[in-house]
């Protein structure tokens, strides 16, 4: 069975449609490889892949109450599987991921009865091809909290997400890399320093500066450009970002004569 909500995670009623959905079927990761050829050598030179957007189908069937309340229902449809507008699809067995989806193509409802239809929605990832954690990381990780489930990578360990010491490690349950430049991430820094602050994550090697004084009442927020007090101050940092690998980050913070706290916010983000 799965589920659908809108942008804002507000779910979408299906029984007001008449409709249940049965099932979604994500492809595998589509990869896009960028290879050169050159004349008198065997085989290509790759320079990398990309990945692009995700195949996806979802079955539904449409229950009328006689011919011509489903031809009714079935013009509702149209409205609610527009193409312009995105939505999110969870699946019961899954009920801690999300995936970020929009109709990519034409579908006809197969009608079986003069009353039932099935038919199946093809549809495509809209922005990264993961799914995501409709939970973030400054959600409590216990089982009685909704959104939680197996199969994310949470452990038994403590994986608090707050520190107000210079070292620390972050723990990233996903199996993707999350980079702020297309994940959805924000680390707010709270600190004192006289001439500069430095971010590292030991882990991967992404060093984030900031050459300034921050006083206890400063505050910046990073992602993949960072503001003191909301306003930029790109050109006082180095210019780097940081990123975090699946498992445990080791971080380091040099330059700070105290720490108040520094908060990693984020989702957590799957390769199915």
């Amino acid at each position: 069975m799965i589920r659908l909500f809108d942008e804002q995670m507000n779910e979408i009623d299906l029984s007001k449609y008449s409709l249940r959905g049965l099932s979604f079927k994500p492809s595998s990761l589509p990869p896009d490889h960028n290879t050169d050829k050159v004349p008198g050598r065997s085989g290509a030179i790759r320079n990398g892949v990309d990945l692009g957007s995700r195949k996806c189908e979802a079955d539904f069937i449409l229950e009328g109450t006689n011919f011509n309340t489903h031809s009714l229902l079935r013009s509702n449809l149209f409205d609610l599987f527009d193409p312009t507008r995105p939505f999110y699809v969870v699946q019961e067995e899954q009920v801690g991921k999300r995936w970020f989806v929009v109709v990519s193509s034409e579908w006809t409802p197969e009608r079986i009865t003069p009353s039932v239809s099935k038919f199946t929605v093809p549809l495509e990832t809209y922005d990264l091809p993961y799914a995501e954690s409709i939970n973030t990381s400054l959600t409590p990780q216990r089982f009685d909290k909704p959104w939680w489930q197996l199969g994310m990578g949470l452990i038994a360990e403590d994986t608090p997400y707050t520190f107000n010491t210079s070292s620390f490690r972050v723990h990233n349950p996903g199996n993707v890399i999350i980079e702020p430049f297309y994940c959805e991430m924000e680390i707010t820094i709270q600190a004192v320093c006289t001439s500069y602050i430095e971010l590292i994550n030991e882990s991967t090697g992404d060093k984030w500066r900031y050459d300034g004084e921050l006083t206890s009442s400063d505050t910046i927020r990073l992602g993949f450009k960072a503001k003191k007090n909301n306003l930029s101050i790109y050109r006082s940092t180095n210019r780097e970002i940081i990123t975090l690998i699946p498992g445990w980050n080791n971080f380091k913070v040099n330059g700070a004569s105290s720490i108040q706290n520094i908060t990693f916010a984020f989702r957590f983000y799957y390769k199915g």
